[in-house]
């Protein structure tokens, strides 16, 4: 009974996330959210493998829910989401965007570190050049 009640939980906390992540990418301009989540500092190469066991927990029940949702959830929706429900738990996470110029195409991706380790979004990340980061402030 409490297992249930705690998989239900996780699930509405993760698709509140999802949701508060979508307007934060898509309603609100860009310069509010980087405000929010602050500069970003250099990863601590510290954190304890539970905290960055936690993290990928998070990270698996995050990909799971997202792909359910009637909304778009990019991959910056997701990596937004993830760093907010990871603060929540107070483990600090970094947003790192990158890109890459293939087929005389520009294209962008977004992923989630703890520490030096990407947790989401890291299936692709080594085809992308990283550009920019966010994130850090807890």
């Amino acid at each position: 009974m409490i297992a249930g009640i705690r998989y239900w939980l996780g699930a509405a906390e993760t698709v509140a996330a999802l949701w508060i992540a979508w307007v934060l990418v898509f309603v609100v301009p860009f310069r509010w959210t980087a405000r929010w989540f602050g500069a970003a500092v250099a990863p601590s190469s510290q954190i304890s493998e539970r905290r960055v066991g936690n993290a990928r927990y998070v990270a698996r029940r995050l990909q799971r829910v997202a792909a359910h949702m009637p909304w778009r959830t990019t991959c910056l929706v997701q990596a937004i989401a993830g760093a907010i429900m990871l603060r929540r738990r107070g483990i600090e996470t970094i947003i790192r965007f990158g890109v890459n110029r293939a087929d005389g195409g520009l294209s962008a991706h977004a992923w989630l570190l703890v520490g030096d380790t990407i947790v989401l979004g890291g299936e692709i990340a080594p085809e992308f050049s990283p550009l920019a980061d966010l994130g850090g402030k807890s």
